[in-house]
């Protein structure tokens, strides 16, 4: 489970935290949280703002986020933009394996694509809010610096590459650095429990590989999670002896028509009033992905992974983006945790759905983005004191820049000079 994430540098963001660690003041919705070795850790967060105000660019995070964990080679900023050439990035994160709280930090040199700094901790929360921090490595080529737990190995540095993680950078199968191994592999656990997800453009392959599998729970749970989302689906299966083949025509989403698609996926079949069709045929976009997210919503769930969706609420309903939603703060959610990204203000304003700590709203001028939660704006000085008086005050521009479009007037003009 993600705890902070702490960012500085990155694109158009300064100095900016996303937490998930609840916020004690808030009595309502507890089952919205979850206690993990001395934290109450929250099991969603919904970021909130206008077009063009740099959502997505946090969806990119989570994705460079996960390259990184995982020892991949990751480009942070575009030069093109004056980005900063230096990215600062700090997380706390749990894998409920016994270990406890990590601390990860580094910064990053965008120009020459290196770690110029590292330094990788275990932590411990105690009950009055204290915080044990005890180091497992720091290393720092600025200052020719490297120590491995109480020891100086600062005299190797220079031979160690910094392209990638100190982790993956140097050999753990034997010797005296063998016992950060542990590290690595919890290292790796992290990254591969975040999944990322556009729901614009969400890719069949994960629930295509569920249904083709043995696990027999996860299709019985997709399979309800389609039907309970389709007012007219009796079922959803993948039929292997399905001969539907692709026709461009019989698509309707552009999209579709134009992707090199896995034949296999013509072998989904949704059966509506006891008549077995195609589902990539006959299916609505909306639910072909509900049909697609299925397979990941089970895998946060039952795995406790961490599920980023950027424009959770494109192409479905309201009711059904809530109700996803509300699987992660249920109380029987033990382990899975959501960071959605969305425009539809209803999803987030709800007494019964997100408490203020959980919502986070960007705002953007020229240059710079911030990002910042509800419950940072103080009710003495403006801010909301229940959720529900989210929309009002938004409207009005009490947390930032609002869209006001005018496309009235243009149009005028447009047309006027045509007599």
């Amino acid at each position: 489970m993600l705890l902070y994430l702490d960012f500085n540098g990155y694109r158009f963001f300064d100095n900016t935290k996303i937490s998930f660690c609840a916020d004690a003041r808030i009595k309502r919705l507890l089952s919205n949280s979850e206690f993990i070795d001395g934290r109450n850790v929250l099991k969603t967060i919904g970021l909130y703002g206008a077009n063009n105000s740099g959502k997505s660019n946090i969806y990119d995070l989570f994705v460079i986020l996960k390259q990184v964990l995982l020892g991949k080679e990751v480009i942070f900023n575009n030069p093109i933009f004056d980005d900063y050439p230096k990215i600062n990035i700090s997380l706390i994160f749990n894998n409920l394996n016994g270990n406890g709280w990590y601390k990860y930090e580094f910064i990053f040199d965008n120009d020459i694509r290196s770690y110029e700094y590292e330094a990788f901790s275990l932590i411990t929360f105690y009950n009055g809010g204290s915080m044990l921090k005890k180091a497992i490595f720091e290393k720092d080529i600025v200052n020719k610096k490297l120590l491995i737990k109480d020891e100086d190995y600062s005299d190797v540095l220079s031979i160690i590459p910094s392209k990638f993680p100190l982790l993956y950078s140097i050999k753990l199968d034997e010797g005296k650095l063998n016992y950060l191994r542990k590290y690595l592999i919890d290292m790796q656990l992290f990254g591969n429990s975040i999944e990322t997800i556009q729901m614009f453009n969400i890719p069949m392959d994960n629930t295509l590989n569920a249904m083709k599998s043995d696990n027999e729970e996860k299709k019985k749970f997709i399979n309800e999670f389609v039907k309970k989302a389709d007012i007219s689906i009796n079922s959803f299966k993948y039929d292997d002896k399905s001969q539907y083949k692709l026709e461009n025509k019989n698509i309707s989403e552009l999209a579709l028509q134009y992707l090199t698609i896995n034949p296999d996926i013509f072998k989904f079949i949704t059966i509506y009033d006891n008549k077995p069709v195609p589902s990539l045929i006959f299916d609505s976009t909306g639910t072909k992905k509900i049909e697609a997210i299925a397979s990941y919503v089970y895998d946060a769930l039952k795995l406790g992974k961490l599920l980023v969706i950027d424009e959770i609420d494109n192409g479905l309903h309201y009711k059904l983006t809530r109700s996803l939603i509300s699987i992660f703060n249920n109380m029987i959610n033990k382990s899975g945790q959501l960071f959605f990204i969305t425009h539809d203000l209803l999803l987030i304003d709800s007494k019964t759905l997100m408490r203020k700590d959980q919502i986070y709203l960007i705002d953007r001028n020229e240059k710079k983005a911030t990002v910042k939660s509800l419950k940072d704006f103080p009710v003495d000085e403006g801010g909301p004191r229940e959720v529900s008086d989210f929309i009002k005050q938004y409207n009005r521009g009490g947390f930032g820049n609002v869209p006001n479009p005018n496309f009235i007037a243009p149009i005028l003009e447009i047309l006027n000079g045509q007599d």
